[in-house]
């Protein structure tokens, strides 16, 4: 008789879930990044905007060889900052509304708390289950 074993992953660090609570401080959406947009994306945020598409495309986005990305201002900050909030807080970009949920910033307890030394949500307000995490998470 053959037993095979099975062997499970090790549960992630954060399976207990993590707090974040957005402030809306905007410091996410300072610095040097870019933030991908997709076709919806940019339909949504047009309309919200009340702007017709071409018009939109012209005016917030960059063209490039994967696809549309949002501008950036000339201090590194997003186009759609407005002082500390985001003028399209209610349409934002699935990428903008899955932060901190990354990849990357769930990599380990580490990256975590390196992030949370930039953005004061994190650690703070709801706590999240494992399972929204999960749902959440940008690759």
């Amino acid at each position: 008789m053959v037993v095979h074993c099975i062997k499970q992953k090790p549960e992630p660090w954060y399976s207990e879930g993590l707090r974040f609570e957005c402030i809306r401080c905007g410091r996410c959406c300072r610095g040097p990044g870019i933030v991908w947009i997709s076709p919806e994306e940019c339909s949504a945020i047009a309309d919200f905007l009340g702007l017709s598409h071409d018009v939109f495309v012209r005016e917030y986005l960059l063209e490039c060889e994967h696809g549309f990305v949002l501008r950036d201002r000339l201090d590194m900050g997003c186009v759609m900052l407005e002082g500390d909030r985001c003028i399209i807080y209610p349409a934002r970009p699935l990428q903008c509304s899955s932060y901190p949920f990354w990849a990357e910033i769930l990599e380990s307890r580490d990256a975590w708390l390196s992030e949370a030394s930039r953005c004061p949500g994190i650690n703070r307000g709801r706590l999240w289950s494992f399972r929204e995490i999960r749902s959440r998470t940008l690759k």
